[in-house]
């Protein structure tokens, strides 16, 4: 059942006035909720991490190892086991 916008003034003029904050604090919950749900955005932690990483990585090539090298690391591990 689809739900109108006079179905929702009505609940909302039936609620006593302590309530308001609250419904409006959840009304800017779902419309952020919303918004990162539709949003390609990538968060600025995110941004920060990814710039760290590669930093570190320019900085330390020495500490990465390639795909065959961590393959044969773990064959070792799973035949000591």
């Amino acid at each position: 059942m689809e739900v109108t916008i006079n179905e929702i003034k009505a609940n909302l003029e039936s609620l006593p006035e302590s309530f308001y904050s609250e419904v409006n604090d959840f009304i800017d919950f779902l419309k952020d909720k919303h918004r990162k749900a539709n949003s390609n955005e990538i968060p600025e932690w995110q941004k920060e991490e990814v710039i760290r990483r590669a930093e570190y990585a320019r900085n330390n090539p020495q500490s990465f190892v390639s795909e065959s090298e961590m393959n044969d690391y773990l064959k070792d591990l799973e035949n000591e086991g």
